[in-house]
């Protein structure tokens, strides 16, 4: 099977050194997608109301194909 790394930004980079072996590439976009509200999860913001957290997947050649990314936004509406 081939091996896929998924590297994370949540304003530093973390690189996935050991990857995991998967199907193929759409198994890849859906463990990526199913990581991106665990990093959200115990990264809420502390100083800000914005923050992005984005996976890059890349293959075994180095060949990245597939982003995907979710944002945070908290909007006060009284203070």
């Amino acid at each position: 099977m081939p091996r896929y790394f998924f590297d994370t930004y949540d304003r530093v980079m973390t690189r996935d050194e050991e990857g995991t072996e998967l199907a193929g590439p759409d198994e890849a976009a859906q463990e990526a997608k199913k990581l991106l509200p665990l990093i959200a999860a115990g990264a809420v913001p502390a100083d800000g109301e914005h923050q992005a957290f984005t996976v890059m997947v890349t293959d075994e050649g180095g060949r990245s194909i597939y982003s995907a990314a979710l944002s945070y936004v908290g909007t006060w509406l009284v203070r």
